[in-house]
């Protein structure tokens, strides 16, 4: 059995203005984690995959219009993941999801965990 899993992600055409069949490969170590969840944000559904393992930790998103693969970053409590302008910080079942270009003050959109 090899040491790593191999993972390919599918980049959105808005994420990176590139080729629909373009690919990202990422090499993960053994042990490499993958949850699921689902958030109702009010007027939309978003999805999340969380992928731990080693010191790489990301999530991919996904709702209307939007597919976006984040990485773990710094966060007071809870965790915290950004890419572009968007940050996703959840904590416990729930979660807000920012636009960064809206400002400081933005409130972001709150979104609770299905069941």
């Amino acid at each position: 059995m090899k040491a790593a899993i191999f993972i390919a992600i599918s980049i959105s055409l808005a994420a990176l203005h590139a080729k629909a069949e373009d690919k990202v490969s990422l090499a993960l170590p053994e042990g490499t984690t993958e949850i699921s969840a689902s958030y109702d944000c009010g007027d939309f559904t978003l999805d999340a995959r969380y992928i731990n393992g080693g010191q790489i930790a990301l999530a991919e998103l996904q709702w209307p219009d939007n597919h976006v693969i984040a990485a773990n970053v710094i966060a007071a409590s809870g965790a915290r993941y950004a890419a572009g302008p968007y940050v996703w910080w959840s904590k416990g079942n729930d979660g807000t999801l920012y636009n960064v270009t809206k400002g400081e003050n933005d409130p972001g959109i709150a979104c609770t965990g299905k069941s």
